[in-house]
């Protein structure tokens, strides 16, 4: 299912998460008006759980428009940067160490494919789903904002959706056409956060995703991104 945002059709998930996530991001400005020094002395001692949203850039290859046995077309609009969401939960482990878990969401574009006199039309999601370690050097001297680096890695999955066909073969043959692959992989980042309340925090990331799967999808196996993203987080304790 799609909706407009922007003038663009987007799929209604993305268009949610973004929805919520601008949410999230004035509730945590509203905060920073709050800001004293304890959230500088707590933030060290807290776990974390938020939403960031920004800008997937392209660094892989985009789909040839004819594939390399010159029997299917693709038409697609893919760009070189997309729309980015991703949840996430951080464990805090000790002061300078966070243990993150995140789930993540990136709309690349729409697809038709023209193949033996039907034409199908739909899109391609992928889906990082992610185990990180952040690191805070400077967690000891309880700074304004927080550089960490963050090393880590997990799955890749990526799926080719149909969601109309007309043609010959329009009514029994779509889900043919239909694809997906998984690859397990590393990410690498940093970033800095900046606490503004007791409880809130803001962020911004940076992250490098070399997604190589080893089937090709849709004539692609090099998907790899570098996002760019800004965060609210909820920093909490959590209790024994």
């Amino acid at each position: 299912m799609y909706s407009r945002l922007c003038g663009r059709m987007v799929p209604v998930g993305v268009a949610f998460f973004l929805c919520l996530a601008v949410l999230f991001l004035t509730v945590g400005a509203a905060a920073a008006g709050e800001s004293s020094p304890e959230p500088r002395e707590s933030f060290n001692h807290r776990h974390q759980a938020g939403l960031r949203i920004g800008v997937w850039g392209n660094l892989g290859e985009i789909p040839m428009t004819v594939d390399t046995l010159g029997s299917s077309i693709f038409n697609n609009d893919f760009n070189s940067a997309s729309f980015y969401i991703e949840g996430f939960f951080g464990y805090r482990i000790m002061t300078q160490l966070v243990g993150e878990l995140s789930a993540g969401i990136v709309s690349r574009g729409d697809i038709q494919l023209l193949e033996s006199g039907t034409s199908y039309s739909g899109s391609l999601i992928v889906y990082p789903v992610l185990l990180r370690l952040r690191y805070y050097p400077l967690s000891a001297l309880n700074p304004k904002y927080h550089p960490y680096l963050s090393v880590g890695g997990g799955i890749y999955h990526a799926r080719h959706d149909i969601q109309y066909a007309s043609g010959q073969y329009a009514g029994f043959a779509a889900f043919y056409e239909e694809a997906s692959e998984t690859s397990f992989d590393f990410v690498v980042g940093g970033g800095f956060d900046w606490p503004v309340a007791a409880a809130v925090g803001l962020e911004f990331n940076a992250q490098y995703m070399p997604i190589r799967f080893g089937s090709a999808i849709i004539g692609v196996n090099d998907w790899s991104s570098l996002t760019f993203t800004v965060g609210v987080k909820y920093l909490f304790d959590m209790e024994s």
